[in-house]
């Protein structure tokens, strides 16, 4: 309930008539909400079928849960395979068994990543899966092992999986929680990513955390369909690779005038092998901020080389008939920015969040 979905989600959840109770899983985390029907439970999935949950919780929780909704991840794209399996397989294996003793239950909403489609190329539909193309980080690869996991459990349990494009941050622009694409902006506005892997049109897909959230509570209360996939993203709207760099920079200097004195040039976009030998020799040669700054993207970027677009008929059609709607990324893309840059990337949390309300 910590995460960023969790964040955003846990308060929609809980404004709604007919949820009665919920049940906050924590981890390291402390959960800042304040509603009276939020209880927070410490927990941990990858403490075996138990969740190392406290047996007077357990019972309370397996007796009364009709709807589990798993969020929990390790989303560092950095990880080895064997720790990022150990929250995203195992923990997701741990989940299934603790649901199933919720005599209850009538929906298992799994969050995923659009990214289980790894070096694809081309159109990825909502139910696709399987496929021996490879993968860019051990996170895409362990939600990968993850869904076919979950597609095994479908015939014992109701599970939907939903797939998430990249959350970038609020329609006002504020971040709550840093991630990579952040830390890669960070890198372009200090002049510490010299290129990137890709093609000028490969495609970027982001999303609104309110979106991102209130899809998720539509499928996993309003309208469940056990045995579905959906796309949660961008789709037809993704930015292009060209146009999201141009896009950074108009927002760079139209909220921070002064950064157009340091004439600082956009990342160069270059192929796969011309990006890996500069990541080579900056880990040899490089100063310890540049070679820092080059292990933040090297585990993501590459992906920009394998464009592909993620269909999301079945979603968008769901929640445009419920009147929920997608934020244009056009409109709030530069809000985060700006968010980003008068927040110092959340160093100043309150003058920034007050500026962009």
């Amino acid at each position: 309930a910590t995460g960023m979905i969790g964040q955003a989600l846990v308060p929609l959840l809980a404004r709604r008539n007919d949820v009665r109770a919920i049940f906050a899983l924590t981890h390291t985390n402390e959960y800042m909400g304040s509603s009276c029907k939020v209880t927070p439970v410490r927990g941990d999935v990858t403490a075996g079928p138990t969740l190392g949950i406290t047996p007077e919780s357990s019972r309370e929780i397996l007796d009364h849960t009709n709807v589990i909704v798993h969020a929990a991840a390790n989303t560092r794209f950095s990880a080895s395979l064997d720790e990022a399996r150990i929250v995203n397989l195992e923990g997701t294996q741990n989940l299934l068994a603790f649901a199933s003793r919720c005599p209850r239950l009538k929906a298992f909403a799994a969050l995923s990543t659009v990214h289980v489609a790894g070096k694809r190329t081309g159109t990825i539909c909502e139910e696709d899966l399987e496929h021996t193309s490879g993968f860019v980080n051990s996170y895409e690869h362990s939600k990968y092992e993850a869904e076919l996991l979950l597609r095994e459990s479908m015939s014992a349990l109701p599970i939907s999986v939903l797939r998430l494009s990249t959350v970038l941050g609020s329609t006002t622009g504020e971040v709550r929680r840093m991630a990579a694409i952040h830390h890669a902006l960070r890198l372009y506005y200090n002049s510490l990513a010299p290129m990137i892997p890709g093609k000028q049109e490969s495609l970027v897909d982001l999303i609104a955390v309110e979106y991102a959230a209130g899809a998720v509570q539509h499928f996993a209360v309003e309208d469940f369909l056990a045995g579905r996939t959906f796309h949660i993203c961008g789709g037809k709207h993704a930015l292009t690779l060209a146009r999201l760099l141009e896009l950074t920079r108009e927002a760079f200097l139209r909220y921070r005038p002064s950064w157009r004195k340091r004439a600082i040039e956009m990342p160069a976009i270059v192929d796969l092998p011309t990006f890996e030998l500069f990541a080579r020799s900056v880990e040899e040669v490089g100063d310890n901020i540049l070679r820092s700054s080059v292990a933040i993207i090297r585990h993501f970027v590459p992906q920009l080389v394998y464009s592909k677009i993620f269909s999301d008929i079945e979603c968008a059609r769901s929640l445009q008939a419920k009147g929920l709607l997608k934020p244009s990324v056009l409109e709030f893309y530069p809000q985060v920015v700006r968010w980003l840059v008068e927040s110092d990337w959340g160093e100043h949390r309150t003058l920034a969040g007050g500026a962009g309300a």
